[in-house]
This record gives structure tokens, sequence and C-alpha cells, in this order.
């Protein structure tokens, strides 16, 4: 089955981006956006209220509302009481978009690293799918992709290890569809600037880098204990989230292009590589067995935050 051909993946995935890839979520709604003729960089004012959460930073996510209001895009759970391969099959023939979490093992695109290997779970976005050619065609991280066959299976647990074993919940799903109801020209500048000033007030109450700081002994502690494959996992939810949220938080400003935000938006950048700094160093930290002081970069980090969000707040908040 032929698949359109894809767009170029959206400048926020480029090469040159320190965090080409955020978390699975995202990504794939910057490649959805960017499908469906959209800016993604409208969308991604939610960025400033990522916080510490003592063990992570917020796994970010576009919030439903902000996708409502910018694009006329409604974002609804999806409720599975049949196989998810029915489910979908119908979703798609009312013309809508499928969400769902599926077990990388089987997605060809994450060859070379999790496909027909490790079992872990990401989120994926089913644009189409064939039942008797068993064939899928998906979005997932920074690009679009097909899949058939035991992969199919896989992915849709149509395999008999997964049929029906009641010990596999089911995965969470969701259904997106296009209202049409959108702002359109000016309005979605002053739709995104008023989204940017509502997540300002929800905003942390504290520095989220100087909460870090003070968790920082601890994760070390666990890090020291743990192998490699621990820290790459820590590495994910820890100093990706925070890095790659703050790089999209720049690009957002730029796309705004008011006067002075451009300085605002490189010193988000220099946090963005500022964290993926730190990401190497506590990565060569782990493989040696040996810990420093890290107190260059979290000064860098906790400074660029509070000059970030001083204007912000000031301006918009």
């Amino acid at each position: 089955m032929a698949v359109d051909s894809p767009p170029r993946a959206h400048l926020l995935h480029g090469p040159d981006r320190v965090w080409p890839q955020t978390n699975c979520y995202v990504d794939l709604w910057i490649e959805l956006l960017h499908l469906w003729g959209f800016e993604p960089r409208a969308a991604l004012g939610f960025t400033v209220a990522q916080d510490f959460e003592g063990d992570q930073f917020t796994f970010f996510k576009p919030p439903a509302e902000d996708l409502r209001r910018l694009f006329g895009i409604e974002v609804q759970e999806l409720a599975l009481y049949d196989t998810i391969e029915v489910h979908a099959a119908e979703q798609l023939s009312q013309g809508r978009v499928v969400l769902m979490e599926a077990d990388s093992v089987y997605l060809p695109d994450t060859q070379g690293d999790a496909y027909g290997v490790q079992h872990t779970k990401t989120t994926i976005a089913v644009l189409g799918l064939d039942t008797r050619e068993r064939w899928m065609d998906y979005i997932h991280n920074a690009g679009r992709f097909t899949l058939a066959g035991a992969d199919y299976d896989g992915v849709l647990r149509r395999s008999p290890h997964l049929y029906g074993n009641p010990a596999l919940l089911f995965p969470y799903a969701e259904f997106v569809r296009r209202t049409g109801i959108m702002p359109s020209g000016g309005a979605l500048l002053d739709t995104a600037l008023d989204r940017l000033g509502y997540h300002l007030r929800r905003r942390p109450a504290i520095n989220p880098i100087a909460a870090y700081r003070a968790a920082l002994p601890q994760h070390l502690e666990r890090l020291a204990a743990r192998p490699m494959e621990y820290f790459h996992l820590y590495a994910f939810n820890v100093l990706r989230q925070l890095g790659a949220n703050m790089e999209l938080l720049g690009s957002h400003l730029r796309w705004l292009n008011e006067d002075g935000l451009g300085a605002v938006a490189e010193t988000c950048d220099t946090l963005a590589a500022t964290a993926k700094a730190l990401q190497f160093q506590l990565a060569r930290a782990v493989h040696k067995r040996r810990f420093s002081d890290y107190t260059a970069a979290l000064d860098t980090m906790e400074h660029a935050y509070d000059g970030v969000m001083g204007v912000l707040v000031r301006r918009y908040g």
C-alpha cells in the first residue's frame, strides 16, 4: 500500500538542534502538526510550566486545551473494550488519528536501538492501517514510517502470545479529530500569547534547577550504585527533559518574534546546551565510578532559568 510522500521533518527535529528528539509524545505532535500544515512552534508556550518533580523533570506534553484553541484539534481518550485493531480501524474510518502506547520492539524505525531487542514503551500516531494486508502507517519520534507482518501483529497485540493474554492490560490510547474551528492570521499569535500568559501563571513556585541541585547528592548516590543501563533511563527523564524543554521554549520565543525575545531565546539555548554537557559529564562519572563538582553547570542553568522567567513574567505573566 502506498503512502503519500511525507514532508521533510520539521526544523524542530533538524540536525542543528542540541536535542533533536525530546520525548515521544511531543515529537509525534510536532510532526503531526507539521503534516497537517500547522506551525508546531506556536504550541510551545506550555514549556514555561515545567517543574522538577523530585525524581525527574516534568514529562512535558502539549495540553489538549492549547491544541483546541490554537488549531481546532480535539484530543479524547479512546476507550478500549475490543481489540486495539478494531478500535483503531473504526477511528481511522471516521477521519481521525489514533495515538497509542506501543512496544518499541515492534517498531522498525528503532532499528539499532530497541527494534527486535528490547521492550520499551513509547507512543505512536497511527495514520492508517490495512487489516487484510497487516500494514500500518504511523508517526514516531521525528518521522513517518510503515510496518507490516509480524511487526503489525506485535504492535496491535495480534500475536498468539499477546492476543487475549489476561496478564496484559490494554494500552492507553487517544483519538484526534480536527474541528476546523481555529484562529487565523494574526489571531494565532494572539492565542499563542494568551496561552503563554496562562502557563506563566502556573509556573513553578521556585526555580526548578535550584530544586534539582538540592536533590542531586541523593541522585548521585543512586547513580553510583546502579549499572550504566540505569543512567540511560535517568538521563532521559531528568537532563533530556529539562534541556529539550528549554530548547523548545527558545524556539517558541523566536516564533513569537517580538522585540527583545531573541536574547531570551539564546539564554534558553545556553541552558539546553549546559544540560547536554552535564549529561555527558555524569555519563563519564558513572562509567568511571568517580563523581566531581557540578557547581559550574548548575549555576549556569539556574541563572539562565531566572533570567528567562524574569523577562517573560514581566512581559506576559
